[in-house]
C-alpha cells in the first residue's frame, strides 16, 4: 500500500511490503518530487487498540492544513507547537514593514479552492502540502499564530498578500497605520508625492504624484531578484494603493526606457485604464512589452522633450536630458501649490552621441520661476567630479576592434542604444559584419532602427546562420550577458554551451559595462571562463570602454544650483546615497529642515503651509515567478532556501478511517539531507523516534492529524539538529485508507 503512495510521491519504485494488511487507497497524497537519494526503512504493522473516540477528520489531505502548522524554531532546533497556543484575539495593527490596510489587496488571478470540514470550518488550500512549519535562521518570523481558523493572522499565509512579499528595509520607519483610499475632498489643497519604489534601493522605480483626488504615476519599473530569492524571475512594486484608487489615476508618465522604469508597466496597465505618456523610443519599447503580456497599446501617447500636457489640474512638462539611452526626459509638475521637478536618470553630457544636449536652459528657467521641490537622481552621488561623455567610449571600442585578429564579441546593455551605435560604427570602420544575439538585444536594435535612433548601413547586420560564410576577422557579435547572467549569450559562450558560437583562442571579447552591485561574482566567473578558453578579454574602467549614465557630484551640484529648490527629496538610490545627496543639498544652500529623506511608502505632503512627511501607504515588493504574480511570498522563499540548504525528510504513514489509528508505517525518505547508505543508523533511530511519538499520541488519545504531524516534526527536528546540526524540512504525510 505505501509502495504505491511513495512511488507517486517520489516518482520511483519503493521496495517494501505491506505487512499483513491490504487496504484501499481513497486519496493520493502528493509532495514535491525531487531527484536524489531515497531510503525506506523497515516498518511494522500497527496493531494498536483503537481508542474508540470519534475520529477527527480535520487535515485529511496534507495539502489542506491550518495555518497552525506554521511554527517557529527556537535556538535549540525545536519547533514551537502551535496547536496549544492561546488564540490571539488582539487586533493586529499593521506596521510600515508588514502591515496591510484591509481592502487594498489585489484579487487573485484564480479563486482559491476551499473545502468544508465536518465541523463546518473553511480550510484554505496551500501549496506544496504546506508542511514546512519553521523559519530559516536569520529570517523574519511572524509572531502571531493561533489555532482558530477564523482568527488566524493573515500575515502567516502564502496567499496573494502584499505584506508578505515585502522585504524588510533597515531604514523603514514604523508607523501604526497605513493610509488607504481617502474620502473624496479630504486632500483638498494638498499635493502629495508617494514613492512606491526606488527609495533605499536601485530598481523598481515608481512614484505617485497626487493633487487633491487626481493621481499621476511616474514610471513603473522592476528590479532583478537577489541571490536569496530562489526561483523569482523579477520583482515589481506593490501597486495596492494605485489599484485601490484606480478611478483617480489620470495618467502614467515615463521618463525613459530602462527596465527599472518600464518593466512593471504591463502589470500595472492590466489593472488600470488611463493614457501613458512617453517619448518615441520608449513607446516602441513599451509596445514590445505590451505585446508579450497581451496588453493593448492604445493607451500610449507619444510626446517629445519640450512638450507640456494638461492632466487634470496639473500641467506636466518634459525636459531633454542625457542618459545611457536616448529620449530620456525630466518631468515637472506645475500645480496650484507650486512646481515639483523630477530629474529622472540623468547626467550632463556635453558631447552626446546623438547630438541632443541636455536642456539646461529649461532647468534654469524653472529655477528662476521658483521650484517647490526637486527630486534628483542619487545613483552616483558618492563619485566626485563629472561623469564621462558617452562619446568617449567610441575611440576605445575602435581601438580594441582594430587590434583584434579573430572574431570580436561585444557585450553591453541592450538598452544602451548609443553604445550599440558606436559598436556598429567600429565594425563598419574595420569591414566587419554584425551579428546580433540575445532576445533583448535583437528587440531593442530592431525598434531603435525602425524609429530612427540607429544609423546602420545596408547589409551590415547579417543573420547568425550565414556567419560561417565569413572569416573570423570579418565578424562582430553583439550580445547580451555583460552582467554575467547565467542564461545570457556571453555566459553561454564562456561555458561552451552556446548553440551557434564556439569561442576560440583568437577571439576578442569586449565587456562594455561595469558590474551592477551584487553581480561582481557572476561577471568575474564569466571573465575567468573566457580567459580559460584563451580569449583576449577587454574589460575594466581603465580601458575606457564604459561610462556611467548617471550624474556624479559636480553635475548634481549643478542641478541644485540651476533649480534652487525650496525642498529637496533625493531619490533613485540606496539609503546611504540618499543621505549623502541630502548632505550635498545642504552644502548647496538648501535648508536642512527642508531636505526630506524617506523610503518607499512615505508620503511627502505639500500645501499652502509648506512641506512635510505625512503618513504612509502600503509599499514593498511583489515577486513574479513564472506566470504567478504575488503568489510567492516570504514563507515560500524561506521554504526554497531551506530545501536548498538543508534538504528534506518525508515521513509517510497510513491511518485507518474507521478507527483513527496508524496501521502502516512510518517510512522515512531523505532528499538532499543525508546519503542514506552512509547514514543507516541515523535513519533507523529517526524511525524509532517517530514510533515513540505515535505511541505517545495513542496513549494520550490524540487523533487530530495536525497535532500528530506537529509532534512528528518537533521530535525529528530536535533529533536531526542534535545529531547533525542541520534542520531539514520535515514533511509528514498521513494516508487515509479504509
Amino acid at each position: 500500500m505505501l509502495n504505491k503512495l511513495m512511488n507517486k510521491i517520489l516518482g520511483g519504485t519503493v521496495n517494501t511490503t505491506d505487512n499483513q494488511h491490504t487496504a484501499q487507497v481513497t486519496a493520493v497524497e502528493t509532495a514535491p518530487s525531487a531527484q536524489g537519494e531515497q531510503k525506506t526503512t523497515r516498518r511494522r504493522t500497527n496493531t494498536r487498540r483503537p481508542a474508540g473516540e470519534h475520529r477527527n477528520t480535520e487535515g485529511r489531505r496534507t495539502g489542506e492544513r491550518r495555518h497552525t502548522d506554521e511554527a517557529s524554531q527556537n535556538g535549540e532546533g525545536r519547533q514551537r507547537r502551535t496547536t496549544h497556543t492561546r488564540p490571539n484575539t488582539r487586533r493586529q495593527r499593521p506596521t510600515a514593514e508588514q502591515g496591510e490596510q484591509q481592502g487594498t489587496e489585489r484579487k487573485p488571478r484564480q479563486p482559491r479552492q476551499t473545502r468544508t470540514t465536518r465541523s463546518g470550518e473553511n480550510t484554505h488550500r496551500t501549496e506544496r502540502n504546506g508542511e514546512n512549519t519553521r523559519n530559516i535562521r536569520n529570517t523574519r518570523n511572524t509572531r502571531t499564530r493561533n489555532t482558530n481558523d477564523n482568527n488566524r493572522n493573515e500575515n502567516t499565509n502564502n496567499r496573494r498578500t502584499r505584506t508578505n512579499n515585502r522585504p524588510i528595509t533597515r531604514n523603514q520607519e514604523v508607523q501604526s497605520d497605513l493610509i488607504g483610499r481617502q474620502p473624496s475632498g479630504s486632500n483638498k489643497g494638498k499635493f502629495q508625492i508617494i514613492p512606491l519604489g526606488g527609495l533605499g534601493e536601485i530598481g523598481k522605480n515608481m512614484t505617485i504624484f497626487q493633487y487633491e483626488d487626481e493621481i499621476i504615476v511616474l514610471d513603473a519599473g522592476l528590479a532583478f531578484p537577489s541571490e536569496d530569492m530562489l526561483g523569482v524571475d523579477i520583482v515589481i512594486p506593490d501597486m495596492s494603493y494605485i489599484i485601490e484608487n484606480k478611478d483617480r489615476v489620470k495618467a502614467v508618465v515615463i521618463t525613459h526606457g530602462h527596465e527599472d522604469h518600464i518593466g512593471s508597466l504591463a502589470y500595472l496597465m492590466k489593472e488600470i485604464n488611463c493614457p501613458v505618456y512617453a517619448t518615441n523610443l520608449v513607446c516602441g519599447l513599451i509596445e514590445g512589452k505590451f505585446k508579450e503580456h497581451k496588453v493593448s497599446p492604445k493607451c500610449l501617447r507619444t510626446i517629445a522633450a519640450g512638450d507640456e500636457v494638461q492632466i487634470g489640474q496639473v500641467k506636466v512638462g518634459f525636459i531633454q536630458t542625457n542618459h545611457s539611452i536616448p529620449d530620456s526626459v525630466a518631468v515637472y509638475f506645475d500645480t496650484p501649490i507650486g512646481t515639483v521637478l523630477h530629474t529622472g536618470d540623468f547626467k550632463i553630457d556635453q558631447t552626446p552621441v546623438d547630438g541632443k544636449l541636455m536642456d539646461i536652459h529649461k532647468f534654469a528657467e524653472l529655477g528662476n520661476k521658483g521650484v517647490l521641490a526637486l527630486m534628483s537622481d542619487s545613483t552616483n552621488v558618492e563619485k566626485p567630479g563629472f561623469t564621462g561623455s558617452e562619446s568617449s567610449v567610441g575611440p576605445a571600442i575602435k581601438q580594441a576592434v582594430g587590434a583584434a585578429k579573430g572574431r570580436v564579441v561585444l557585450a553591453t546593455f541592450a538598452s544602451n542604444v548609443s553604445r550599440i551605435q558606436q559598436a556598429i560604427d567600429a565594425a563598419v570602420m574595420f569591414n566587419r559584419k554584425v551579428v546580433v544575439m540575445g532576445r533583448s538585444m535583437v528587440n531593442v536594435t530592431e525598434i531603435a532602427q525602425e524609429r530612427g535612433y540607429l544609423n546602420i548601413p545596408p547589409n551590415t547586420i547579417i543573420d547568425v546562420d550565414v556567419m560561417h560564410n565569413y572569416t573570423d576577422d570579418q565578424i562582430m557579435i553583439l550580445t547580451t550577458g555583460s552582467q554575467g547572467e547565467p542564461m545570457a549569450g556571453l555566459s553561454r559562450m564562456a561555458t561552451s554551451n552556446h548553440r551557434t558560437v564556439e569561442l576560440a583562442p583568437n577571439d576578442t571579447v569586449i565587456i562594455s559595462a561595469t558590474p551592477i552591485p551584487g553581480n561582481e561574482g557572476a561577471v568575474g566567473r564569466t571573465i575567468d571562463n573566457l580567459l580559460r578558453l584563451g580569449c583576449h578579454v577587454v574589460y575594466g574602467k581603465d580601458r575606457g570602454i564604459h561610462v556611467s549614465g548617471h550624474a556624479s557630484q559636480e553635475e548634481l551640484k549643478t542641478m541644485l544650483n540651476l533649480v534652487r529648490p525650496e525642498y529637496f527629496i533625493p531619490v533613485h538610490g540606496e539609503y546611504r546615497m540618499l543621505r549623502r545627496h541630502g548632505e550635498l543639498g545642504v552644502a548647496m544652500g538648501v535648508d536642512p529642515k527642508k531636505v526630506l529623506i524617506g523610503d518607499n511608502g512615505q508620503i511627502f505632503e505639500f500645501d499652502k503651509d509648506g512641506g512635510r512627511k505625512g503618513g504612509r501607504v502600503q509599499a514593498g515588493a511583489i515577486f513574479v515567478d513564472g506566470l504567478g504574480v504575488g503568489d510567492v511570498g516570504n514563507i515560500v522563499i524561506r521554504d526554497r532556501q531551506q530545501l536548498a540548504q538543508e534538504g528534506m525528510v518525508i515521513v509517510v504513514m497510513a491511518m485507518d478511517t474507521a478507527s483513527g489509528t496508524i496501521i502502516a508505517g512510518p517510512d522515512l525518505v531523505s532528499r538532499g539531507f543525508v546519503y542514506v547508505r552512509d547514514a543507516e543508523e541515523l535513519m533507523l533511530e529517526a524511525e524509532r523516534r517517530v514510533h515513540q511519538v505515535l505511541d505517545d499520541c495513542e496513549a494520550q488519545r490524540i487523533k487530530d492529524w495536525t497535532t500528530i504531524k506537529q509532534n512528528v516534526r518537533d521530535a525529528l527536528g530536535k533529533f536531526f539538529y542534535d545529531k547533525t546540526r542541520r534542520r531539514p524540512m520535515i514533511l509528514p504525510i498521513i494516508q487515509d485508507v479504509h
